[in-house]
């Protein structure tokens, strides 16, 4: 197949359009209308043509009515056909303390030709169109891993929605269920991981999962081991011991955690003590759910360990150990890929990242690392860091290269040393004078949907497998 390079340019503005949403009567909700370029309203009783949204509701039997957003591209990828993508949701950001809330599309990859399906979490209510899920909702917790399931089983049309119509029935393009992948960007990327450790059995059709710079533990949640400051400079944690990593774990000494309050920090922070250098206070972009901030459970039995306070003095917006300790083993991945493994044992995984992470700052990539080691180490799972240079090319721009920071390595290696070589496996910041915090992520989808077409698992491509 004769391949030429496709440029597809993204900005940041033009993804925030994206996110917008049109209306669809379904009879039994509320809705509002809300064009975007390029979309068109589509009621319930038509079947959505190329370019527009469809809205739907789907059965989960421990929620109820789950509303599923669908997106069907303007030029499906495969002519009359296209591949299916399943946007997995973020779920502890502040704004889900709001039953206002979005669909989750900030990574949208319907301009890839690919058709992409999205839910609102339990209890939730999209702002736009009026579309609400049934439920109440869990951060991430088993109903919400339920509901993501039941997306996952109507994208690969193994369930119809509560009218009886299957996702073929109520689009004009062909959806190819056999090439249905699904896709998160950070910890999004939990739940859809750990959906595929809790339920991959239900959905074994499943073909790829693409995840974009994902926790995979607590402690990066509340960013405990560095984050980047108001100028997106990265501050670090002196107290993460890069060589005390594990598959499971991470080192970070607590010995000289405190707890600063003041003018400048009016809530109060955690504060790592550094005698004779800069001190660490932990950033504010952690987990806010309903008024009480999560630290990780080290941290927070820490604060009761070191005597920084006592039952009587614990702040009231803050989760105890005794609360964290039950929270978070659910939320976390680095337990679970084995199970992954077993129930997708054919699954194919690309996980993506830039050089500089969007919220993580170790040099090492624990997360990125964790991540390999429990697909491909212990899944046995085909693993991929970062995609293709031939998709960066064709997908972005055709001036990227490996002398500008666009080189691919081969599926299932990794770096060498990962506290000296992570980064330069990462993608770089900006090519052609553009971000590509967004677009580098949707070529590498584009590359999984279409290798799962042509079944084409080398390590290592010579050019797009298709073109558009």
């Amino acid at each position: 197949m004769k391949r030429s390079p496709v440029w597809l340019s993204y900005s940041l503005v033009i993804v925030e359009i994206l996110m917008g949403c049109t209306l669809v009567d379904i009879g039994s909700t509320p809705t509002a209308t809300v064009p975007i370029d390029g979309m068109k309203q589509v009621e319930s009783i038509e079947r959505a043509k190329p370019g527009e949204i469809s809205y739907t509701e789907i059965h989960s039997p421990e929620n109820g009515k789950i509303a599923v957003r669908i997106d069907v591209p303007q030029q499906p990828r495969y002519g009359e056909s296209a591949p299916i993508i399943v946007v997995a949701s973020t779920w502890f950001v502040e704004k889900y303390n709001s039953a206002a809330t979005p669909f989750h599309l900030e990574f949208n990859p319907v301009s890839t030709g690919a058709m992409v399906i999205t839910h609102l979490w339990p209890g939730k209510t999209d702002p736009d169109s009026g579309m609400r899920s049934e439920g109440v909702y869990d951060f991430g917790g088993p109903d919400s891993l339920a509901a993501l399931r039941d997306t996952i089983q109507f994208a690969l049309g193994k369930i119809a929605d509560v009218k009886g119509k299957t996702l073929a029935d109520l689009i004009t393009i062909k959806p190819l269920y056999e090439n249905v992948g699904m896709f998160a960007s950070s910890h999004a990327g939990v739940v859809a991981t750990n959906v595929m450790a809790y339920y991959g059995e239900t959905f074994p059709e499943l073909k790829y999962f693409v995840g974009r710079e994902n926790p995979t533990m607590a402690e990066m949640y509340p960013l405990e081991i560095g984050h980047f400051n108001q100028n997106l400079r990265p501050i670090y944690n002196l107290y993460y011991d890069p060589d005390g990593y594990t598959p499971t774990s991470i080192a970070v000494d607590y010995t000289h955690l405190s707890w600063v309050q003041n003018n400048s920090y009016p809530e109060g922070r955690p504060i790592f003590l550094v005698p004779g250098k800069q001190d660490y206070v932990l950033d504010d972009k952690g987990p806010n759910i309903n008024g009480k901030r999560w630290f990780s459970h080290p941290l927070t039995q820490a604060l009761w360990d070191n005597g920084v306070f006592s039952a009587q003095s614990w702040p009231e917006d803050v989760a105890t150990p005794e609360e964290t300790a039950a929270f978070w083993p659910y939320r976390e991945t680095i337990r679970n890929y084995a199970l992954i493994g077993e129930k997708l044992p054919e699954l194919r995984v690309m996980l993506v990242f830039a050089a500089f992470d969007h919220v993580q700052t170790a040099p090492d990539k624990p997360h990125i690392r964790q991540a390999y080691d429990g697909f491909h180490k212990n899944a046995g799972l085909w693993t991929r860091l970062n995609c293709d240079l031939a998709y960066i090319q064709a997908e972005v721009h055709p001036s990227a290269s490996a002398e500008n920071g666009f080189g691919g390595h081969p599926a299932n290696t990794e770096p060498r040393n990962w506290e000296a070589e992570a980064m330069s496996w990462g993608f770089e910041g900006r090519l052609a004078g553009e971000l590509t915090a967004k677009s580098v992520p949707i070529a590498c989808a584009a590359e999984m949907a279409d290798r799962v077409q042509t079944n084409n698992w080398q390590p290592n491509l010579d050019g797009v497998l298709f073109t558009r």
